[in-house]
């Protein structure tokens, strides 16, 4: 995987885009833990992708986010239909704090990163939403 850098720039929120990345992937993080509304957790990136304009990067970042909360979905609910695989929550939810503190890393340093696993699931999203 190459590894595209992007200059210092701000985002058209005002701020430089790495804190917006940081936005996009910790402030959806933190949406995540909270039970009553853990379903919303893409909906932090969802909007940052929708009100960004100028920023390729950030809104990247945010296509990235999105495939992976909603994969953090489809997992919640595969684990509520079939609670034999209740175990496997743990090792998922590791793994994808893992990806999200690499993402925002490289996001911090103006990186373009594509998260491992979920691909397919991020062409999807790029193709659905950004027609």
């Amino acid at each position: 995987m190459k590894r595209v850098k992007h200059t210092p720039h701000k985002s058209s929120f005002g701020v430089n885009a790495n804190i917006v990345i940081l936005i996009v992937w910790f402030g959806a993080f933190i949406l995540s833990l909270i039970e009553p509304i853990s379903f919303l957790s893409f909906s932090i990136p969802f909007i940052i992708l929708f009100m960004e304009t100028e920023s390729s990067l950030v809104k990247q970042h945010a296509i990235q986010a999105i495939s992976l909360f909603f994969f953090n979905i489809l997992a919640t609910l595969f684990i509520f239909i079939f609670p034999f695989f209740s175990f496997i929550f743990w090792i998922v939810a590791i793994i994808e704090l893992a990806l999200i503190v690499v993402a925002a890393q490289r996001g911090w340093d103006y990186q373009e990163y594509d998260l491992p696993f979920i691909q397919p699931l991020t062409r999807i999203v790029k193709k659905f939403l950004l027609r």
